[in-house]
């Protein structure tokens, strides 16, 4: 009976358990919501188990889904990892590469990198996510990337840290404001300023708030957005002061729109990482990706392609 489960079928319901809604997952692979359902119900009959839960329009797995969706992402992996070692052996980068990259290195980092990886290798595709460096963390235990550059410490053991490269954290602040060109201030006059803050799961404000207050209950927290535009509108509009990756404002610094400046006896510097499961195998796409980050610690592994 497995013989009869196709990858089409799998690809089908990882989609369904992501999205937790039949009629989202059926348009995202193309196809109409009766042709998806059938699918899926085959899919239950051939493994002798319901694998969802129908609660009106939403979907929730069972038990055995629960169970399936681990077995299913490791099996597509490993097809998928399978194709591309025949693909290498004619040693083209040619394949898909899955980013993930926190939100500062997704906006103002990657695009001009991503610009030259593309040029120098057009049949290579890429596919990002860009969420926290919780997220990217989480997304590369499940197997939905291949390797995540993030902004804060990742501890799980199965995951392998390589330092990408340092970026520093500023404090930003209406181009008006009272501190005007102040290389620094004291810390005691940034804890009594009303603060903009990324939202919990930020590799930036878990670096940040580490370092400026590690009890968590000495900073005036008025907001808290997981945008960083948005926190760069609310500064310029006077809601508060902010701290960001100085990389993220340096259009904002130039227009003279935001200032920026540096926290008295603080060192905000802080280390970008390249994140890859260990002992994971390493793709012509993905080793020809990494050289061209021109990376500050060299990845095991990773050669001329």
């Amino acid at each position: 009976m497995l013989n009869q489960i196709t990858i089409h079928q799998l690809d089908l319901f990882l989609v369904a358990a992501k999205l937790r809604n039949f009629s989202r997952a059926a348009e995202q692979m193309s196809i109409s919501q009766p042709a998806f359902s059938a699918q899926i119900i085959k899919l239950e009959k051939i493994l002798g188990s319901p694998l969802f839960e129908r609660i009106g329009r939403r979907i929730e797995l069972t038990e055995a889904g629960s169970v399936f969706e681990t077995y299913t992402q490791a099996t597509l992996n490993s097809l998928r990892e399978g194709k591309q070692a025949i693909d290498d052996i004619t040693k083209n980068v040619v394949g898909k590469l899955r980013l993930g990259a926190s939100t500062t290195i997704a906006n103002y980092i990657l695009p001009y990198r991503l610009g030259g990886f593309k040029k120098k290798y057009p049949l290579a595709g890429i596919e990002m996510m860009v969420g926290n460096t919780s997220q990217i963390e989480q997304a590369l235990l499940r197997g939905e990337i291949d390797l995540g550059l993030v902004e804060g410490p990742v501890r799980n053991k199965s995951i392998s840290v390589h330092l990408f490269m340092k970026d520093e954290l500023v404090v930003i602040y209406p181009y008006a404001h009272r501190w005007k060109s102040r290389p620094a201030v004291s810390l005691d006059e940034f804890k009594k300023e009303p603060l903009i803050i990324r939202e919990r799961g930020s590799g930036t404000r878990r670096v940040f708030t580490d370092v400026i207050d590690p009890e968590k209950n000495h900073l005036n927290i008025v907001m808290e957005i997981g945008d960083t535009e948005a926190i760069k509108k609310s500064a310029r509009a006077g809601l508060g002061v902010a701290v960001m990756s100085r990389a993220a404002v340096e259009e904002e610094i130039k227009a003279k729109t935001l200032r920026a400046t540096r926290i008295e006896g603080v060192g905000m510097e802080r280390s970008l990482n390249l994140i890859i499961l260990k002992n994971r195998y390493l793709s012509n796409p993905l080793r020809a990706f990494v050289q061209t980050l021109d990376m500050k610690e060299k990845v095991p592994g990773v050669n001329t392609v």
